[in-house]
């Protein structure tokens, strides 16, 4: 009798692939609660006292100032003497204030606005809190906000660093640029260990994006040929891509500057979501960045001066300034401000 044999399984290579947002410590530090006196007032004594409260002791903006009844009048803290003395200083009529300092008791509340929605679950069964959802943070903090078109372009990029570091940079380190509209590398670059702070990984891609914009401060012999540019992607890059299997079918160009608008005018409206669509390209903005390892911190200014709009890295470093020693694009004040994600590739 013939025995029929089942052919063996091919196993097919997988790796771990998740990616993270990296974002500000108040999206995800625990909640923290201060102490309040409050006092039960009857239905008729609260539009009074309330109005009062609300012009003399304005505090408790992220809070609901009335709960069962119960009204909140200030933070403990405040009060260097008496409550009455505390109400007396700050006008509080002598009607509303014998109201005031009647049933009074301490209570434990937020101390802050909730950003996420879990937050404010965790605040409610202290004290009702004013919250108003946004629902792109919530997907940036449940990893949401990708569709799995665009979770698979991120893998891909994340698995061509890899192999271009350990092929052809001696596992140094590696960055790609991409134009987000189409998917298109803009620019390619890569850097080794001991390189010197001007001549790190990013500063290198930062200069081949300038080369497709027809600048750069490092002299290259090439010059526009064709529409979309490939200066940006050196030859051996370029070679590599198109021989491998696994790459070859991405889309290499940038496409060229436009002279519509002068530079001073663009600088001053970078803050325009639309600005790669309506100018063209100027420096990095509108543009990805995918990074083998996590910038230092001149690096990490160095793509907020170039108006990055997103940042993808792989590896933590010591000296990382998006998320190891600290977290540079949460700071407010800078005048531009990129989205970070770290991508977990094992």
């Amino acid at each position: 009798m013939d025995v029929l044999l089942t052919p063996a399984t091919k196993r097919i290579k997988t790796d771990n692939f998740d990616i993270k947002a990296v974002l500000s410590d108040e999206f995800k530090k625990e909640i923290t609660l201060i102490k309040a006196y409050s006092c039960r007032l009857e239905r008729q004594q609260l539009e009074h006292s309330l109005k009062e409260l609300a012009t003399k002791l304005p505090h408790f903006q992220h809070l609901k100032r009335v709960h069962d009844s119960n009204v909140l009048i200030c933070p403990t803290k405040d009060i260097q003497h008496t409550l009455e003395q505390h109400l007396q200083q700050h006008n509080i009529t002598e009607e509303v204030l014998q109201t005031l300092c009647k049933n009074v008791k301490e209570v434990e509340v937020p101390a802050s606005w909730p950003r996420l929605r879990v937050q404010y679950e965790e605040m409610l069964p202290y004290w009702p809190v004013k919250f108003h959802p946004n629902k792109y943070m919530e997907s940036l903090h449940n990893g949401t906000n990708f569709s799995s078109a665009e979770r698979q372009f991120h893998r891909r990029m994340a698995q061509l660093l890899r192999s271009l570091s350990s092929d052809l940079n001696k596992d140094g380190n590696m960055g790609i640029c991409v134009d987000p509209r189409g998917s298109s590398i803009v620019a390619i670059a890569g850097s080794q260990p001991e390189a010197l702070p001007h001549e790190h990984c990013v500063m290198w891609l930062v200069d081949h994006v300038a080369r497709s914009q027809g600048g750069g401060a490092w002299e290259s012999t090439q010059t526009f040929s064709s529409e979309p540019t490939e200066l940006g992607v050196p030859q051996s890059y370029k070679d590599y891509i198109q021989q491998q299997q696994d790459f070859q079918d991405l889309r290499i160009g940038a496409e060229l500057p436009r002279n519509c608008q002068s530079l001073q005018e663009l600088e001053q409206e970078q803050s325009a979501a639309n600005n790669l669509s309506k100018y063209g390209p100027y420096l990095c903005t509108g543009y990805d960045v995918y990074l083998l390892r996590e910038p230092c911190l001149m690096c990490a200014m160095a793509l907020v001066h170039s108006r990055v709009r997103r940042i993808f890295f792989l590896d933590c470093c010591k000296n990382g300034a998006l998320i190891s020693c600290f977290k540079l694009h949460t700071i407010k004040e800078l005048n531009h401000h990129y989205e970070v994600f770290h991508i977990i590739l094992t």
